[in-house]
C-alpha cells in the first residue's frame, strides 16, 4: 500500500486522465476503504485540485492557470459595489491605531487601497495575496504592521488555512474583523462552501471584538454548503443599494444592522 500523499498524487493523475473517477473503483484499485478514498478526495478537492460529485470526482480542468485566474475573476464580479462597500467600511469603521483583522476575500481586499494613510495601524490576516496587496499600498506607512499567519495554502482562494491558521489567530485579540463570505440567507447564515477556509473564519470571529461582514447584495439567497455564522452574530453588514426589502427587513428583524453603503 503506497503512503497516503503518494496515493492521492496517483488518484489525481489517474482522474486527471480518465477525466472522473468513482469511489468505488479507485477503493478496489489502491486496495483502501471507500472511507479512505472519500477522505483524499475531499483533501484534493480542499486544495482545489478537483471536483467532488455524488460517489466520486471529476477532473479541473487547466488546472495551473486556475488559482489566479478564479481570483481575478472573482476580483472583476461586482467590482463597483464592492468599492462602495470598501469606500462606506473605511470611513465608518477605521480608524488610525486600529488593529484590525481582514479575511483574504476579494471583496475585503477592496478596503486595501484606501489604508494606505492610515497611521499606527496594525492588520492581521490569512490572506497570502491579500497581505501582498497591503506590503504594495503600505509600505511607506512606517507606523503600520502587518501580519499573516501561516499554514496550509489553499491555492484556489491564495488563503492560508489548517491548524496552524486556527491557532494563530486563537493568539489575537483585534477590535474588529471585516470578512466576507460566498452566500447568506435568512435561514441558514452566513455560508461558505470550504471547511478548512470556514474553520479559520470562526477562529478570526472568536478574536474580533466586532464583526463587520462585507458582503454585495448578489450574494443574498445563496446557500453554500457551510454555517460560518449565525445572522444574530454579525455586528454590522455592509451592502450595496441593491439589496431586496425582504433582506433588508429579514436582517434588522435578526438584530442586524445594516448599512447601505451609497453608489455615491
Amino acid at each position: 500500500m503506497s503512503l497516503p500523499s503518494q496515493r492521492r498524487r496517483q488518484i489525481l493523475e489517474e482522474i486527471r486522465r480518465a477525466g472522473a473517477g468513482t469511489v468505488s473503483s479507485l477503493s478496489k484499485k489502491y486496495g483502501v476503504s471507500e472511507t479512505t478514498i472519500r477522505r483524499d478526495l475531499r483533501i484534493l478537492e480542499e486544495e482545489g485540485q478537483l471536483e467532488r460529485t455524488h460517489g466520486g470526482a471529476v477532473s479541473q480542468p487547466d488546472r495551473q492557470s486556475q488559482p489566479v485566474v478564479a481570483r481575478e475573476k472573482r476580483k472583476s464580479l461586482q467590482a463597483t459595489q464592492k468599492a462602495q462597500i470598501a469606500r462606506y467600511a473605511d470611513r465608518e469603521f477605521i480608524r488610525e491605531g486600529d488593529n484590525i483583522a481582514l479575511g483574504g476575500s476579494t471583496t475585503v481586499s477592496a478596503l486595501v487601497p484606501l489604508l494606505a494613510n492610515k497611521g499606527d495601524l496594525t492588520v492581521v490576516t490569512n490572506g497570502l495575496a491579500l497581505t501582498n496587496e497591503l506590503n504594495a499600498h503600505l509600505r511607506h506607512n512606517s507606523a503600520a504592521s502587518i501580519l499573516c499567519c501561516g499554514g496550509i495554502l489553499r491555492t484556489v482562494s491564495s488563503t492560508f488555512v489548517g491548524p496552524i491558521a486556527e491557532q494563530f489567530f486563537r493568539g489575537f485579540h483585534v477590535s474588529k474583523l471585516f470578512l466576507s463570505a460566498t452566500g447568506l440567507t435568512l435561514k441558514a447564515g452566513v455560508t461558505d462552501p470550504s471547511m478548512l477556509e470556514t474553520q479559520v473564519k470562526r477562529a478570526m470571529l472568536e478574536a474580533a471584538g466586532q464583526v463587520i461582514l462585507l458582503m454585495d447584495s448578489s450574494k443574498f439567497g445563496i446557500n453554500s454548503l457551510l454555517t460560518l455564522m449565525k445572522l444574530e452574530e454579525i455586528d454590522v453588514l455592509v451592502t450595496d443599494e441593491d439589496i431586496s426589502p425582504q433582506f433588508h427587513e429579514g436582517l434588522k428583524a435578526c438584530g442586524v444592522d445594516v448599512r447601505i453603503a451609497p453608489s455615491t
